[in-house]
């Protein structure tokens, strides 16, 4: 794996050709979902559509921003409590609570379920509430959010100057997790949903962020020999300071 220090990342990768240096990171989450394909280790990805402004037409993890309701959402099977401890250690002050934690592994399974039409999920009890205005469709599948089996494995800071900012924390889980996988996604979001071995990741047109952390990814699960990654490891923070993209380790 990478050791701390500093990195290459293009300053205008994926990005509309102008500089908006002042716009503040919205918190996102993203999730890595990996799986045994033809014997080999692979993770699920999309192509973004062309006309995106932020990183058009490359491969991509499901996820998205943090919205309010995620802050409110029902889950069953909470965070391991070392991956809670590892989303406070390594996010800002503001952020260290264990509502805001959760909120961005429920940002990232909400979002999985809009585009890629996989819920990672059980079964809904009675007495949940199905009033939260953002997950009404995930709920109406009578399926709860699960987040014991999500693994925090690396957070990225876009770079100022893009046109888009995210505070991205990012996210493993395995698909033998996915409790229902529906024929067509709720949205177009992505497209040419595509299962990609982990050693061919670079025949693919993927940002060089996205590339950084599936190689962590790669030499986490070459190291402990599974899919179902340790709840307790060290995570990469890849992020700019004084114009200069950095990696450490939180």
């Amino acid at each position: 794996m990478a050791q701390s220090g500093r990195i290459d990342i293009p300053s205008g990768e994926g990005n509309a050709a102008h500089s908006c240096p002042v716009i503040r990171p919205k918190p996102a989450g993203t999730l890595l979902i990996l799986d045994e394909q033809k014997g080999q280790p692979s993770v699920l990805m999309g192509r973004r559509h062309k006309a995106h402004t932020f990183m058009p037409d490359v491969f991509v993890f499901p996820g998205g921003r943090v919205d309010r309701p995620d802050n409110h959402a029902p889950f069953n099977n909470d965070l391991t409590k070392p991956t809670l401890e590892r989303l406070m250690v390594s996010g800002l002050k503001s952020l260290a609570t264990h509502r805001r934690a959760r909120a961005f592994a429920l940002a990232a399974i909400r979002e999985t379920f809009e585009e890629v039409g996989m819920l990672i999920g059980t079964p809904l009890t009675q007495g949940t509430k199905k009033t939260n205005p953002v997950w009404g469709p995930f709920l109406n599948y009578k399926q709860v959010p699960n987040l014991e089996p999500l693994r925090y494995v690396a957070r990225a800071v876009t770079p100022p100057g893009w046109i888009r900012r995210y505070d991205t924390r990012f996210f493993t889980v395995t698909r033998a997790a996915v409790s229902l996988e529906l024929q067509d996604s709720p949205t177009d979001e992505l497209s040419e949903l595509t299962w990609i071995p982990l050693d061919r990741t670079d025949e693919y047109d993927i940002p060089r962020i996205t590339q950084l952390v599936l190689k962590d990814v790669t030499d986490r699960i070459a190291a402990e020999g599974t899919l179902h990654l340790r709840d307790d490891h060290p995570v990469p923070v890849y992020a700019t300071r004084n114009g200069t993209h950095r990696r450490v380790i939180a």
